[in-house]
This record gives C-alpha cells, sequence and structure tokens, in this order.
C-alpha cells in the first residue's frame, strides 16, 4: 500500500513563497530585502492558483519562487548589509558621545562592496550586457543633467556623468549611431553594437524640481547596479577599439585654455565636450564585428548572410561620412551637446563660442565654416559663403541618410514635419507624406492608372470565361440586315480578324479572391467565428482611422495653399 501524500508538501505551496516568510528566512529588513532583489534581479510573481500557493488562503500576498530566495541565502552582501548597520550604530554612539578620535577612525573605515561578482553572474556573456543597456543608459544619463544636489549625493552624479561622456565618446569614434529623434521628454537615439540594437533617451536640460511623488531611493539601488555595469561594458568597448581607457584627450593641456574650469576640471571639461578626438592605443588593432561575421559567413556558405553584412557595411560607411565635407559652427541658443555628439558621430567637425564651454577649436569668423545651426527667427550679420540652417536639419539629415535640401530648414522657416524614425509602419497603416522627404506623388499617378484601365462585366461579358456562352450585344450596337440571296450569305461568311478586348485582369482575381475568401470564412467554427469577428472589427476601426488621418491631411493642406496665396496677394496690393 502506497504512502498517503499531505497536503502542501508539493506544487504551488512549496513552489512559492510569501514576502513576509522570505524576510524572516533572510532575516533582513523590508528595505534590505528590497536592496538586493534589485541588485540581483530577483521579481515578484503571480502564481496561477492564489489559493493553492497560500494553502487555501485568499489572503493578498506578495509572492516570490522559493528556489530564487534560497539562491538568496548564500549572497555576500547580505553580511555587508549587517556590517553597514553595526557600523552605523557604533557611528550614532560616537556622535552622541562626542568622541571625535573614534568618529575619524570610523569613517576611514567605512565597510563597502563591489557588484563585480553580480554582472558577472547576471551577464554571463558581453552580448546579454549589451542586450539590457536601454534602461541603464536612459537612468545614467537622466541622472547625469541632474545637478549636484546632497540629497541625491552627489559622487555618484559625477560618476553617472563620466560614463556617459565615456559611452559618446565610443559612439563617436566607432560611428555606431543609427538613427535619432528630438521629443517632448529628450533626445531619442539608437546605436548598433556588435549587432544589438540599443535605444536610450537623453532628457532635455531644463531647471530641476524635485518630484515629491518619487522614491529616490529605489532608483539609487538601480543606478549604484547600472553604474557598475556600464563602467564594465565601457572598458571591454573602449579595448576591442584600442582606445585608452579611461579616455584622453589628444593634445597636452594649457593653462590659457582653461579659463572657463579650474585646473583639476580642465581635462573633464574638455573631455566632455565632445568636440575633440581622444586617444588610441600605439599598435593597436580594433576588432571589426562587420569583418568577423563575413568571414563566419563565407566559412558557412551562406551567401544571403554574406550579401546583408555588405549591405549594412556600406549604409554604415554612408553614414559615417555623412557631414565629412562639412564644417559646423553651433550658435548659443542651440542645444550644444546633444548636437555636438550627432555631428562628430558622422564625420563632421564641430565648434561653437569660446566663451560658451570650453574645448572648442575655431570661432565663428573662420571662413572654412560651410553650415551654421541657429534658432532664431532673424539674422544681422550674415556670411555668404555658408549655409544658416535650424538644427532640424542634422536630425532629419541623419534619418534620411543624405543631406537634405535646406530651402525648408532657412531661419525664420516653417519647419516640415519631425517624423520619428523608430516608427515603421505595417501594411495599412497612415504613412505621412514626408516620410524622409519623399511625396506620394508616385501612388497618386498608379491610382490614376487603374481607374483609367477599362474593366468589363463579368455578367455581361461572360463570353470571357465560357466560350459555349455568346456574348450580349449592347444596345448602343448596330443591327446588321440578314443576307437573303445565296451570294450575300457567301460573302457574308467570310473569316475577318478578331479585336483584342481590353480586359482588367486584376479586377477579375480581385473578384475570385474575394469570392474564395467568403467560403473559407462560411467554414469558420462557431467559437473561432467570434474571435475572427474581431480580428476584422479592429482592422475596420483602423482602416476608419486612417481614412480619417488622411481627411485632415488634405483639410490641412488646401488650408496651407489658401494661406499662402492670401499672403501672396496681400503683399501684391502693398507692393
Amino acid at each position: 500500500m502506497t504512502k498517503m501524500q499531505k497536503k502542501y508538501k508539493k506544487g504551488a505551496a512549496v513552489n512559492f513563497i510569501s514576502r513576509n516568510q522570505a524576510l524572516r528566512k533572510l532575516q533582513l529588513t523590508l528595505a534590505d530585502f528590497r536592496r538586493l532583489c534589485i541588485l540581483k534581479g530577483i521579481y515578484p510573481v503571480e502564481p496561477k492558483n492564489r489559493r493553492k500557493a497560500n494553502r487555501g488562503r485568499l489572503a493578498n500576498k506578495t509572492y516570490y519562487l522559493a528556489k530564487d530566495i534560497r539562491f538568496l541565502t548564500h549572497e555576500p552582501i547580505i553580511d555587508k548589509f549587517r556590517n553597514m548597520k553595526t557600523y552605523l550604530r557604533r557611528l550614532t554612539k560616537a556622535k552622541a558621545r562626542n568622541e571625535k578620535t573614534r568618529e575619524e577612525t570610523l569613517r576611514n573605515n567605512r565597510p563597502f562592496y563591489k557588484l563585480d561578482h553580480v554582472v558577472r553572474e547576471r551577464y554571463p556573456s558581453f552580448a546579454d550586457a549589451l542586450r539590457d543597456l536601454d534602461d541603464c543608459l536612459t537612468l545614467i544619463f537622466l541622472f547625469s543633467n541632474f545637478p549636484l544636489l546632497k540629497k541625491l549625493y552627489e559622487p555618484r552624479l559625477r560618476l553617472c556623468r563620466r560614463l556617459s561622456v565615456e559611452f559618446l565618446h565610443y559612439v563617436i569614434t566607432s560611428g555606431s549611431l543609427k538613427k535619432c529623434f528630438i521629443s517632448v521628454k529628450g533626445y531619442y537615439f539608437q546605436v548598433e553594437i556588435r549587432g544589438e540594437i540599443i535605444t536610450w533617451i537623453i532628457p532635455h536640460k531644463l531647471g530641476h524640481k524635485q518630484p515629491a511623488d518619487v522614491d529616490f531611493k529605489i532608483m539609487a539601488t538601480f543606478l549604484e547596479f547600472y553604474t557598475t555595469l556600464l563602467g564594465f561594458v565601457n572598458f571591454r568597448l573602449y579595448s576591442d577599439l584600442g582606445l585608452v581607457y579611461p579616455p584622453k584627450l589628444n593634445f597636452a593641456a594649457t593653462t590659457s585654455l582653461s579659463t572657463l574650469c579650474s585646473e583639476d576640471e580642465f581635462s573633464d571639461e574638455f573631455l566632455a565636450s565632445l568636440g575633440l578626438p581622444i586617444m588610441k592605443k600605439p599598435d593597436s588593432n580594433p576588432v571589426d564585428q562587420v569583418e568577423v561575421d563575413q568571414e563566419a559567413a563565407q566559412l558557412l556558405g551562406n551567401t544571403e548572410a554574406d550579401e546583408e553584412n555588405r549591405r549594412k557595411e556600406e549604409e554604415s560607411k554612408k553614414l559615417q561620412k555623412l557631414f565629412s565635407k562639412c564644417k559646423f559652427f553651433i550658435g548659443r541658443e542651440v542645444p550644444r551637446e546633444m548636437f555636438a555628439f550627432v555631428i562628430r558621430a558622422c564625420g563632421g567637425n564641430v565648434s561653437w563660442d569660446k566663451t560658451m564651454c570650453p574645448g572648442a577649436s575655431y570661432d565663428v569668423s573662420d571662413e572654412t565654416i560651410t553650415h551654421q545651426l541657429v534658432d532664431r527667427p532673424k539674422l544681422h550679420d550674415m556670411v555668404v559663403n555658408r549655409v544658416y540652417v535650424q538644427p532640424q536639419w542634422i536630425f532629419d539629415s541623419i534619418n534620411a541618410r543624405e543631406l537634405l535640401p535646406v530651402d525648408k530648414y532657412l531661419p525664420g522657416s516653417v519647419l516640415p514635419p519631425h517624423l520619428s524614425p523608430f516608427v515603421e509602419e505595417k501594411e495599412g497603416d497612415y504613412v505621412p507624406p514626408e516620410r524622409f522627404g519623399q511625396r506620394q506623388a508616385e501612388e497618386d499617378i498608379e491610382e490614376e492608372t487603374i481607374k483609367e484601365v477599362p474593366s468589363i462585366n463579368l455578367v455581361e461579358n461572360n463570353a470571357y470565361l465560357n466560350g459555349n456562352l455568346k456574348r450580349k450585344r449592347p444596345e448602343t450596337e448596330e443591327t446588321t440586315v440578314k443576307p437573303s440571296t445565296k451570294e450575300e450569305r457567301k460573302r457574308a461568311m467570310r473569316v475577318e480578324s478578331g479585336q483584342v478586348q481590353n480586359v482588367n485582369v486584376s479586377n477579375i482575381v480581385k473578384r475570385k479572391a474575394d469570392e474564395e475568401k467568403r467560403l473559407r470564412e462560411m467554414t469558420i467554427p462557431k467559437k473561432q467565428k467570434r474571435l475572427y469577428d474581431k480580428i476584422k472589427f479592429s482592422q475596420k476601426k483602423k482602416r476608419q482611422e486612417v481614412e480619417k488621418l488622411k481627411r485632415k491631411r488634405a483639410d490641412h493642406d488646401k488650408n496651407t495653399k489658401q494661406n499662402s496665396s492670401n499672403d501672396k496677394k496681400k503683399q501684391m496690393k502693398l507692393s
């Protein structure tokens, strides 16, 4: 006789554990437990059956996997948390007793811990780390734009600033920038590193107002892990590209250039300007991932992968040299850092006013400047052999992979819509006419040609489908008189050359496909028919929204034409 199984000894009751049970098992406070889970990448889970997981009770609890909690019991960071509590207790006691020497000794022996083993544990390969770099970069760039406040721990903010500048310098040197976009939230950038697509946001530099509904302690815990991760990634990327890490500039520092900052901050400020190249290692052989992929494709005999890699390499080289023949000067009203980064990532030279920021390589009076970025409606002193454009032209040219005409981007002119390159239109979606500067004139011509092609009526012209049936004569055709004599009948029997009918084959094929589709819809079971009807309804709503956007766009174009014509008439009257 088999042994009777006891209740709640296997299954969901054993696989899941509540948060309070985990706290008692690890002997940690709730704050330390949250911090440990964030660092180790362990998050709550929802069991399929809460009653079984909670042993028959329906209490609202937060559950974790029991194997994850068992995994945390061997973490050495827990001991560091306990040492930190002991340290804070001793430091508080020394302060209360006014023991200055003991307090200084305790501060010099503050316990600390490293997260290097956690990074290696969570990301076994470098590709895994690159794949999880989106949120890391977004948070680090967010904190790098904060002012140096004591509440936000000033040393960590400086570390974020340094790591973000290092990553931007790598993108500039490697030329891995692919897409960029300006929105209300900030600047969106996308790069491709070792075949991995990385997208992040850099917020606008505005006045800082600390929100009351944001828990900066939790964000600081994420930041603590992300700074360690980005430090590892930057070191590996610089090593593969043959660059000196930490990055250094190619020129020697002089005190005459450090008028805007102190001598201690001189190298950091010039490095953060993003306008000067960084130093490379002597006799270094950088790893070209595109060549590695091509060699692997040749060994495997995959011609399609080889062609795809060649196409990507040609496109990336074209983008890297997009601004190679241009020399830019950024005005004081334009955000300097982001546009300097974008221009240099595409091979251009850029500078700005020396009083604006350190690192300017030439002045506004330089005659070799080809483009000047301005964001003002009018300019008084303009150079003849120089193009004055608004900053949006830079981002639109990068997304279009070519230098766009500057007629629509002149100072004071109304800019064209700034379309996002991250939106990929699917079949049936609304596509704006200005998608990368291409109008839909070709599509309109195709629609007109389709309308001009004559179509036949299958019911009246069924001779096309069935040769045994005769085509009905339309009323417009003239009726011929039957021959009466034998000679007239012989003359009428002579063979004449036939005429080619203009048949719209596409219309016939479409009708056949619609009929087959209708027959297939009739064979759908009742359960699946409901789901099919929902899908069709959503498609119908989508088509209605697309038509609505097209009508709104047509009305907008009509109004703009009328306004422009009215303005011209007013100018003619005034003149």
